[in-house]
């Protein structure tokens, strides 16, 4: 399959696709559970790391996402990759039931609703998380240096354990 797949439709897109890859993970995880202590410390250090950054994500959201005439659920092209999948699985979220799109062409994220995301934000993927409109990083600037110094040491944070989880499911998996 050609790098240039990826950017025509997303991963899983189908309900059967998207069942065999959530079912593959979870077949994998209980047959070597008792091998992925280490990938799930990891996933429960990112769920730690998102929840301390959600007081701020809400903030920002609450004040731009609502008033916004260019939404970016409207606009973004996004999808769950394999690291929100596993993240998921290894934390214990609820698997939301489809992927966020079907192909490129469609217009919104299955899980946009009237006021914002249906998905819990614990459940949404990484780049929901960590992408910050123009409108937001103006907000972000706006707090003390220390929170913002925070807020970003997170992000960076989560993005590396992420990695490191997904590496340590794949060694002992292989």
């Amino acid at each position: 399959m050609s790098a240039d797949f990826y950017l025509l439709a997303p991963p899983w897109r189908s309900p059967s696709e998207w069942d065999e890859a959530n079912r593959t993970i979870r077949d994998l995880i209980r047959l070597y559970r008792t091998e992925l202590d280490h990938p799930v410390k990891l996933a429960r250090d990112i769920q730690t790391g998102l929840e301390s950054v959600f007081p701020i994500l809400d903030e920002l959201c609450a004040g731009t996402c609502l008033w916004c005439p260019d939404s970016c659920c409207l606009k973004a092209k996004v999808w769950f990759d394999f690291r929100d999948l596993l993240f998921l699985h290894l934390s214990g979220q609820e698997i939301p039931p489809a992927q966020l799109m079907r192909d490129l062409k469609e217009e919104t994220c299955r899980y946009l609703g009237h006021k914002g995301c249906t998905l819990p934000r614990i459940s949404r993927p990484w780049v929901c998380a960590w992408y910050i409109c123009p409108p937001q990083m103006t907000r972000l600037r706006k707090k003390a240096g220390p929170v913002r110094e925070k807020f970003n040491q997170t992000l960076q944070g989560i993005k590396d354990t992420r990695k490191k989880m997904e590496e340590a499911f794949i060694r002992v998996i292989s």
